[in-house]
């Protein structure tokens, strides 16, 4: 909408018509007067605004946002409900009022007050909504501290929250004594309007001292300023009220999600049927049952409960008689669980008067993807995995549209914001972006990735709303071609401002302002190299961080200590995984399988409900791996159904295709007894062969033939040396391929002229056996596969063996009989589980448990034997997140979350997840070398970050040494890209705070004695805040950098790729780098601030990176920029660039002629800007 819709033009100043004796103490309902205008209450001025009555509500709520400067970003957070007044309601009518939102696209009604408040509470919110929106962080503590003196909020009511409200009536007097100048004795003298009605009529001569003590004690010791006290009061209130905001509905349903329609019960209306056993498959694992917990979700409960109840209990008469008529109908509660909670979603219950409600899941939010009207109290949900959606009926017109507008707003906020959920009630301006095929406030560095994702084709661009005013629009345009690739161009993109006035839009370009009718018009007119304009539209499936702003910023449910019983996963049927959302790998635990044809590694089983993710290990196929032989591998393991043998979870049927199989935390038998052989006991391999006799017997029971039963083919789950306990299962046979001599020990020896012929006799596994029992026995001393059938031949002739016998301490004479066994000849012979089970039993009972093991330490699993790093440059997995194992922590990034490419690695986006789980997770930046070569520079910066400690240089977290990636703190994107999308907003004042956070970073480099080398705007990262004035930079990329000598210099001696034009000449010329040649490439950087973006480039342009070199040994300079003013070219850049090094000012110099410039109120880091709260103990 645009200033000359209906309305707003004559209301642009709603201050002009706002009545001042409307105060808040003055009650909405004893405004009798009826001036035809809208009234709507707002907590910051405590007045109602006037609007006219033509105005929908949507337009009303921009006009609010604009004078309250709210971002339009934040716009979505906000509505208009029904005002409830300043008088003490009661709990019913708290929720009835909290069910009178009115839909954006509605006109309000005259004999009604409004107010406009806060609807949606952002993840985190006490911490996070100041750094979005400090206007809505304002607006916010008014509007709590509202409800707070009219006890609207019902979990910090009198009488059981007496000393809570009175702590926040002490906060309300210092904020006013900051901010309205009053002096305290004034406040004091008033201290009863701080303190609801019932709290001040029963406890006035106790409470009205106490109250003033405080305060007096308070102020006289509290340096705090009014914003931090509100930050406190926001934090307060979220606190002891955690369901602030949540929105709780009562409805009828004909059949919770897990439970069977009754049998001939009629739909709750004409086509809401519903399938139950189709809900039950999708919904029942998500049942909770919410009966422990802290006292405050107990509260929480209680509190919506009785709320609900009052209202169900109110409405119950006027359905009596149609619960005769349909007495199987369901009461349900209805709530929407945010993505920051445990198990997030749209859950009913029923309704019941107990504290303890068990919440059901009807879908999660990205699973709903339409709500339809289909009459004034019922609606049907259409939910993925719910073939026939699901029915609610709700007991008003008014109840019903609350609950669409609150669960397609909040759909927006978090999955798909150019979408509405209901097509009944659109929202005006999201049908007006989708005409006008424009962006929301998606914010610059978004536009710029959508315009590469789409080809970044040269006269290709997008048209997005601003981010930061209202009625304000950016182009952003691809106008000059500076490279190709073979897949695509590379494009200099500019960034215009545009003003939407009376229909018209005007395009400030040149200094000037011209004036088009519509957007096309407006994009042909901006010069390009290419005379096509194609417009990027938005998309229902973008992603805008700006906007999404219920979305936490890592949306991984916060696991439990429960894990899937081993049981439960044997149960489970193999299924097919999606690489992308499933699974997740670890890539320094890759080997190259015997096979030749498959990879294998660590991964885990993402699980998506509370319960820990399962450690899985994966088998990759390799590309030129051939499928169906791969398919058939999975399909017949697939069919056995035996513990004794490693469990395949499932598959994927993607590229790279993947067996998921059961993890074995200690590895392949024989490496783990030839490691450990002093600490596994006789006992414990006793205790072993029950298992795989087991799972021998199963094979030959059911006549499969395994082909690859071996001692490197069986896998460690269990070990308990104490307990003599060691389990070890059979894995799968691999990848087809075809025997070779090294074979031989564990094949008949009358197959040895034609080994191939051994795979189709049962008989030959029951020889591999034998031949894995010695491994077993033997401790896998000797390496079976380098024995030559000369040998085993031989031994057979003379011993009927085919290997030397065993030290009878090793293996017990009934033990080696079996291997004898089933070396026989007489295939009858070869196995008898009856036979060896008794010899087992006798042989543990000969043992006399009563020596002592030592344990040796054993591996937690996280590193697996034989690692290759080869194998990770050969295995292309670009869909499947990728996992680091570090000391206290875990790093999971996908590889097509590239932010960046950096002088040696690529720059991948992530998220660490702590193993204290206190510890919120946090998102990462991790760069990993690119190849195994140059790894010196990649060492030597790692060694230079992990001791570099300062605001405007970036935080490096870990290293992890087998993946060779360094993980550092994430930074919302590189300053060249931000000054071009940025470039309106960058006043010279505005880029020279910037430059002076930058030379703060480089002073501070330059006093440990290091030479950054390879300074510019494409190294240094942004740390955007909720304002511009807020944002701060960090120098990153220390590739190249050096620590100079004694004389302050560092003399390069490799041959590489340069970065020239950010080079001073000696540093070209000699390969003498200093601290001084870092001020040159400052000064470069300087140039690039202040052009917006620009590539350094001399006038004319220099023919050749020669012609450069030389045009500046000549005496030549960069030009100076029509955006840069004289003082920043001639006192800044020109100094910088002396021809003599030593001429040029220091660092700290440049500080302080920029300090001299703008004030000295620049301190270059990014704490001396942003709000630092303190905490505020206030005993009540």
């Amino acid at each position: 909408m645009d200033d000359s819709s209906s309305g707003r033009t004559s209301l642009g100043d709603s201050a002009s018509l706002t009545n001042n004796s409307l105060h808040s103490g003055t009650s909405s309902q004893s405004i009798h007067q009826d001036d035809g205008l809208i009234h709507v209450y707002n907590y910051k001025s405590k007045e109602f605004d006037r609007f006219s009555p033509v105005m929908l509500c949507e337009e009303i709520c921009t006009a609010m946002c604009r004078q309250l400067e709210i971002l339009p970003t934040a716009q979505l957070l906000f509505g208009i409900r029904e005002h409830l007044g300043t008088r003490r309601s009661s709990r019913a009518q708290l929720l009835s009022y909290g069910h009178s939102w009115v839909l954006p696209g509605e006109r309000l009604s005259c004999h009604v007050r409004y107010c406009f408040r806060m609807r949606f509470r952002v993840p985190e919110l006490d911490s996070q909504l100041d750094r979005i929106d400090v206007h809505s962080h304002e607006y916010l503590y008014w509007q709590m501290r509202f409800d707070n003196l009219h006890e609207h909020i019902a979990e910090i009511r009198y009488p059981e929250h007496k000393e809570k409200v009175t702590g926040l009536a002490v906060m309300d007097m210092l904020i006013d004594l900051k901010e309205q100048q009053l002096s305290a004795r004034t406040i004091e003298s008033s201290c009863r309007q701080y303190l609801p009605k019932s709290v001040w009529n029963a406890h006035f001569f106790f409470v009205g001292p106490k109250i003033c003590e405080y305060f007096r004690k308070l102020s006289e010791n509290s340096n705090n300023t009014a914003a931090q006290l509100k930050w406190h009061y926001i934090h307060q209130i979220c606190h002891l009220a955690p369901t602030y905001m949540t929105e709780q509905f009562t409805a009828v349903v004909d059949h919770l999600p897990n439970e069977d329609p009754p049998s001939g019960m009629g739909s709750l209306v004409a086509g809401g049927s519903h399938s139950g056993a189709s809900m039950a498959s999708s919904t029942c694992t998500s049942t909770t049952t919410l009966t422990t917990g802290s006292s405050s979700s107990t509260n929480t409960l209680s509190t919506l409960t009785t709320n609900n109840n009052s209202h169900t209990a109110r409405s119950s008469g006027k359905r009596s008689k149609s619960r005769s008529a349909q007495s199987s109908v369901i009461d349900v509660y209805v709530r929407l669980w945010p993505h920051d909670s445990p198990e997030p979603g749209l859950k009913v219950a029923r309704v019941t008067s107990e504290a303890t409600l068990k919440w059901i899941l009807v879908g999660g939010v990205e699973g709903i993807f339409m709500i339809s009207k289909i009459n004034d109290t019922d609606v049907r949900l259409e939910i993925v995995g719910l073939p026939k959606g699901y029915v609610m009926h709700f007991h008003t017109e008014k109840e019903m549209k609350s609950f669409i507008s609150y669960l397609g707003i909040y759909i927006r906020l978090t999955v798909k914001w150019m979408q509405d959920l209901c097509h009944s009630y659109r929202t005006p301006s999201l049908e007006e972006l989708g005409n006008l095929c424009c962006h929301g406030p998606i914010g610059g560095n978004y536009s710029l990735m959508k315009l590469h994702e789409n080809g970044d084709k040269c006269g290709s661009y997008i048209v997005r709303q601003c981010d930061r005013e209202y009625n304000t629009y950016y182009i952003d345009i691809n106008t000059r071609i500076t490279g190709r690739n073979t897949d695509h161009e590379r494009c200099k993109t500019e960034t215009l401002k545009i003003l939407r006035k009376e229909g018209q839009w005007v395009l400030y370009y040149n200094e000037g302002q011209h004036t088009f009718l519509d957007l096309l018009e407006l994009a042909q007119f901006i010069p390009a190299n290419s005379p096509d304009r194609l417009r990027v539209p938005a998309s229902k499936y973008d992603k805008p961080p700006l906007l999404l702003l219920c979305l936490p910023k890592n949306l991984k449910a916060k696991k439990t200590d429960m894990e899937l019983s081993e049981a439960e996963l044997q149960r489970r049927n193999p299924q097919i995984f999606n690489p992308k959302t499933d699974l997740q790998w670890y890539p320094d635990s890759i080997t190259l399988s015997e096979d030749g044809m498959m990879f294998t590694m660590r991964g885990d089983w993402i699980q998506q409900s509370l319960v820990k993710d399962v450690s899985v290990t994966m088998k990759m196929l390799k590309n030129d791996g051939n499928f169906m032989e791969f398919f058939k591998l999975a399909q017949t393991w697939s069919l056995i159904q035996s513990p004794q043998f490693i469990k395949l979870y499932g598959l994927t049927l993607s590229d790279p295709y993947t067996m998921v199989m059961e993890y074995s935390r200690y590895g392949p038998l024989n490496k783990f007894l030839l490691e450990r052989r002093d600490a596994v006991s006789l006992h414990c391999l006793l205790d072993l062969m029950h298992g795989l006799v087991r799972g021998i017997h199963y094979l030959e029971d059911n006549k499969i033939i395994h082909s690859y039963i071996r001692c490197s083919n069986l896998y460690v789950t269990k070990f308990d040396p104490e307990m003599s306990m060691l389990d070890a299962k059979i894995s799968d046979p691999g990848y087809p391929r075809p025997y070779n001599k090294s074979d031989s020990p564990w094949i008949p020896v009358k197959y040895y002229k034609n080994l191939e012929a051994a795979k189709q006799d049962l008989g030959t596994q029951l020889w591999a056996f034998a031949t894995t029992i010695y491994e077993i026995f033997s401790r896998c001393q000797r390496d079976l596969r380098t024995v030559r059938q000369e040998e085993l031949l031989s031994n057979r002739r003379q011993d009927s063996n085919i290997l030397p016998p065993i030290d009878p301490e090793l293996c017990p004479p009934l033990m080696y009989d079996t291997i004898m066994d089933g070396w026989s000849d007489n295939a009858e012979k070869r196995f008898s589980h009856h036979d060896i089970f008794s010899r087992l039993i006798a042989m543990k009972s000969d043992i006399q448990p009563n020596y002592t093991v030592v344990a040796e330490p054993i591996p937690n699993g996280t590193e697996m034997p034989n690692y290759n790093q080869d194998c990770v440059h050969v295995l292309d997995v670009k869909n499947m997140p990728q996992v680091l194992q570090l000391d206290d922590c875990r790093v999971i990034y996908s590889p097509q979350n590239i932010i960046g490419k950096g002088h040696y690695g690529i720059v991948y986006r992530g998220t660490i997840d702590y193993d204290n789980r206190e510890r919120p997770s946090e998102n990462v930046a991790i760069k990993k070398l690119n190849t195994m070569q140059v790894t010196q520079d990649f060492q030597r910066e790692i060694v230079i970050m992990r001791n570099l400690e300062h605001p405007n240089v970036v935080k490096f977290k870990y290293w992890d040494k087998n993946t060779h990636s360094i993980i550092m703190e994430y930074l919302d994107g590189s300053f060249d890209v931000y000054l071009r999308y940025k470039a309106p907003d960058l006043t010279t004042n505005r880029l020279l705070r910037f430059a002076v956070e930058i030379a703060h970073g480089m002073n501070y480099l330059s006093g440990k004695g290091l030479i950054h080398r390879d300074l510019a705007a494409r190294n240094i990262l942004v740390d955007r805040k909720s304002h511009i004035d807020l944002d701060c930079v960090k120098i990153s990329d220390f590739g190249l950098a050096q620590f100079a000598n004694s004389e302050g210099y560092y003399y390069a001696k490799s041959n590489r790729d340069i970065p020239i034009k950010w080079y001073s000449p000696e540093a070209t010329s000699t390969c003498k780098f200093s601290s001084y040649s870092d001020v040159w490439s400052y000064g470069v950087t300087l140039y690039e601030m202040f052009t917006r973006g620009e590539a350094p480039n001399l006038v004319p342009p220099q023919l050749n990176q020669e012609d450069f070199l030389n045009r500046l040994n000549k005496g030549e300079r960069l030009p100076q920029s029509p955006g840069c003013t004289d003082f920043v070219y001639n006192e800044l850049m020109l100094a910088c660039w002396n021809a003599i090094p030593r001429a040029r000012p220091t660092f700290s110099r440049i500080i302080e002629i920029i300090n001299a410039e703008i004030g000295n109120s620049v301190t270059g880091t990014a704490t001396s800007i942003a709000t630092a709260a303190a905490a505020t103990d206030i005993e009540t």
